[in-house]
């Protein structure tokens, strides 16, 4: 057990050796954000996406356990919505993170860490997979965070460039291997939330929301969201 620890912990060490000295001394030229047309994830996301409807009340928004000043140094757009299943009355939390540069320092920040950092309490961690149309499978992470009486299972999943990753390593080899192209990829989070629910209630709950919402997008911008 030791081992194996000691093992990952000098692989990690290593990666970030090596991600920095790569950032010193190449310097990517093509901004993946300025290829093609911009994102805009207010008129993208519909209001309605299925049976759930946007909860457009004054004052509902989306808990977001990382600081303002966090969250506008490293994204250029956030989307925070409630959606409400009009036939049970659940309620999805969604959240969008669009980061226009994924160079090293600037990489996206997973729930893994964020929310630790907002004083909740891992509970379980979990790969999954999300079943799209003609079963293109999407990797996604399950957590079940905790604070105090806030239990808030959540589901999301991380694109850097064109590309689904899984975990903050992943995100750093890709974003590497864009900037050894000599491109500075973008990067999205999409992450969403349940409460009241049993945990796996909750993840029934957002894995269909996941898949009607990436259903209606036009083609171009579901790969975008999914990077499969």
């Amino acid at each position: 057990m030791i081992g194996a620890l000691q093992r990952r912990i000098y692989f990690v060490a290593c990666l970030l050796v090596l991600t920095a000295f790569l950032a010193a001394n190449s310097r990517p030229t093509v901004r993946m954000a300025e290829m093609g047309e911009a994102i805009n994830l207010e008129t993208l996301i519909p209001k309605r996406i299925g049976g759930w409807v946007m909860d457009e009340r004054e004052g509902v928004k989306v808990i977001n356990p990382q600081a303002n000043a966090a969250v506008s140094d490293i994204y250029q757009q956030v989307l925070s919505r409630h959606y409400v299943n009009t036939a049970t009355g659940n309620v999805v939390m969604l959240s969008i993170a669009y980061g226009a540069d994924q160079s090293y320092g600037n990489d996206l920040h997973v729930p893994d860490v964020c929310y630790p950092a907002g004083g909740f309490q891992i509970e379980q961690r979990m790969a999954s997979t999300l079943t799209l149309e003609d079963n293109i499978s999407l990797p996604t992470r399950r957590l079940v965070a905790q604070r105090s009486q806030r239990r808030e299972p959540l589901t999301y999943w991380v694109v850097v460039g064109e590309r689904a990753v899984t975990g903050a390593v992943a995100s750093k080899l890709t974003a590497l291997g864009y900037g050894m192209q000599g491109i500075v990829p973008d990067g999205l989070i999409i992450r969403m939330s349940t409460l009241g629910l049993s945990d796996q209630e909750s993840f029934a709950e957002q894995d269909a929301f996941a898949a009607e919402m990436l259903r209606n997008l036009p083609p171009r911008w579901k790969v975008k969201l999914t990077g499969v």
